[in-house]
């Protein structure tokens, strides 16, 4: 694949990152109001914990929902703020095991290599095989306990 194609590939990745994870929180907002309004229950709640309770809410849309959906945007239209707003997400989207570990592991794989850089700016990565090798080592007591336990 070209860096064009990749670069298409991650901004279709990001708005479908964004579309489940933003409209799995509203629905969830939904549901949150719906059942405080069929029950007595929403009234047990004071409202400063009900403001707190929004103010997480908010927060959790925007890096969830609203930060994807601008860098795909990002992607998209090749913007170069794309890669300093790309990476921080990136490394945020690696605890969404595995598919938030997979997009940010692909989109920093993408603005390391030569393609990346030569849209984005920055190096590509230099790692020779052995180098990739060596670093390797580390992970290989991990990866021999997951052989065995197959």
């Amino acid at each position: 694949m070209t860096a064009e194609e990749h670069n298409k590939t991650l901004a279709t990745l990001y708005f479908v990152y964004a579309g489940i994870h933003g409209l799995t929180l509203i629905a969830l907002l939904l549901l949150v109001f719906a059942v405080q309004s069929a029950t007595s229950a929403g009234t047990l709640l004071s409202s400063f914990w009900m403001i707190i309770s929004l103010a997480v809410f908010l927060v959790l849309l925007f890096v969830a929902g609203v930060w994807p959906l601008v860098v795909g945007l990002g992607f998209r239209k090749r913007r170069s703020w794309v890669k300093p707003l790309g990476i921080p997400l990136a490394i945020i989207s690696m605890v969404n095991i595995p598919i938030g570990t997979a997009l940010g592991i692909y989109t920093i794989k993408f603005f390391r290599s030569e393609g990346g850089a030569k849209l984005y700016g920055g190096r590509a990565s230099t790692a020779t095989d052995s180098e990739l090798h060596e670093a390797m080592s580390g992970a290989k007591p991990l990866m021999n306990w997951a052989d065995r336990l197959k």
